[in-house]
């Protein structure tokens, strides 16, 4: 064996290259439990929040009611009187007011004044079941000696007897009587008459009693207003209780009526004005009546907008400038109440806005537990409507509360 083959057998092998090592991870089983206990954790607390969301859910919803213009020119409306017509139907009803006013006055004249005392008194009759006549002139005596005279016939009816054996005078109405003298002296506060012409039983049994006081008896120099003055200082007067008269009636119109200037007449009682008094300076005193024919807001509303909006008929309205329109009456009106019409013609003119108000109890109704999703048509539903939006809180939630109390809506 050569030399050369001794070495080559002893040299040592080469040893092959070590490649690089790559970790590939196990997973614990231990770790992929957590992964799926997570998971579900997470799933579990989404299901509760959308739970939550169903069952205390909460809505606000924005509603923009429809605005309609509109002009009216000569419209005519016929309205009953209240007791023609029911609730649900336009109408009048009246409203009287009655005030007076008082104002220190100086007199400018001196003039020399009489008047005679006047007054009313109720008649009774204990005398007979047979109804009795007082005619026109019969003279009375007052309980204060003055002597008076009657200015209207009457009958008294006859007494009756009740079920306790007790006589009931039969009475009249008040009817006026007069002084027979002029003088401050006639004047009381009350009187008892007695008929001047009956004596015994019949005297006591067949009397009267004053309603209320008898005024007017003066005699003497009084201070006056001069004629130059007095049309100024009237139509002054006038003016004031105007003023008055509507600043009472208007405090007395309820929320839900509503009147307008020319609806409205007022009467000046100028014969209870004495513009004359004892010293220079003295208080004159007039009275008046406002009579206000009354119609129903809401109705009044309903009743135009049927007149403008002749395509649809809408639930309720609104016309903020209701006050505003011109409304008078299309043929003479009575200012005295107690001769109302049944019937009276009103005629309308000028230009508003109708406002659909929106039936906030329906809309919630419709919502209740409805998807949000629906929202666009439900809200269709509704012609008052001109547009609607909506915050659902939490905002997660598919659907609207099912309670009403949780759906608040605002008018925008």
């Amino acid at each position: 064996m050569k030399l050369y083959d001794v070495i080559r057998k002893e040299q040592p092998k080469e040893e092959e290259p070590l490649l690089p090592h790559t970790f590939v991870p196990t997973e614990h089983p231990r770790k992929k439990r957590r992964h799926i206990v997570f998971f579900a954790i997470v799933l579990t607390v989404l299901t509760g929040l959308y739970i939550v969301g169903l069952q205390f859910s909460r809505a606000t919803v924005f509603i923009e009611e429809r605005t309609i213009p509109f002009s009216l020119e000569k419209t005519v409306i016929s309205l009953p009187h209240e007791t023609q017509s029911d609730s649900e139907r336009l109408s009048f009803q009246t409203m009287t007011v009655t005030t007076d006013i008082k104002r220190e006055i100086f007199g400018s004249e001196l003039v020399h004044v009489t008047g005679k005392a006047k007054g009313t008194a109720v008649f009774f009759n204990e005398y007979s079941k047979t109804a009795q006549t007082i005619k026109t002139g019969t003279s009375l005596t007052g309980s204060n000696g003055k002597k008076y005279v009657t200015s209207q016939s009457v009958t008294i009816p006859g007494y009756t007897i009740d079920t306790k054996k007790k006589k009931i005078p039969g009475t009249t109405i008040a009817i006026p009587v007069v002084a027979v003298e002029t003088g401050g002296a006639s004047n009381s506060e009350g009187l008892s008459f007695t008929i001047t012409s009956f004596s015994g039983t019949k005297k006591t049994q067949l009397y009267a009693r004053s309603a209320g006081a008898l005024i007017g008896g003066e005699a003497g120099m009084r201070h006056t207003v001069s004629d130059a003055e007095r049309p100024a200082l009237m139509e002054s007067l006038k003016t004031q209780l105007t003023e008055r008269l509507k600043r009472e009636t208007r405090a007395q119109i309820p929320p839900h009526l509503i009147t307008y200037p020319d609806l409205q007449f007022v009467s000046i009682d100028t014969d209870s004005l004495k513009l004359e008094g004892e010293g220079v300076k003295f208080t004159a005193q007039i009275k008046g009546t406002m009579v206000s024919y009354l119609i129903s807001r809401s109705l009044f509303e309903s009743a135009i907008a049927k007149e403008v909006l002749s395509d649809k008929e809408y639930t309720t309205v609104s016309i903020p400038g209701l006050a505003s329109l011109s409304v008078v009456p299309e043929s003479a009106i009575p200012a005295d109440p107690k001769t109302l019409p049944d019937t009276i013609s009103i005629r309308i003119a000028g230009s508003d806005t109708i406002i659909t108000k929106a039936p906030i109890s329906s809309i919630q109704e419709a919502l209740l537990g409805s998807k949000r999703r629906s929202f666009d048509a439900t809200m269709g539903i509704f012609p008052e409507i001109a547009g609607a939006r909506f915050n659902l809180f939490p905002f997660w939630a598919p659907f609207f509360p099912k309670q009403d109390k949780y759906i608040k809506v605002i008018l925008e």
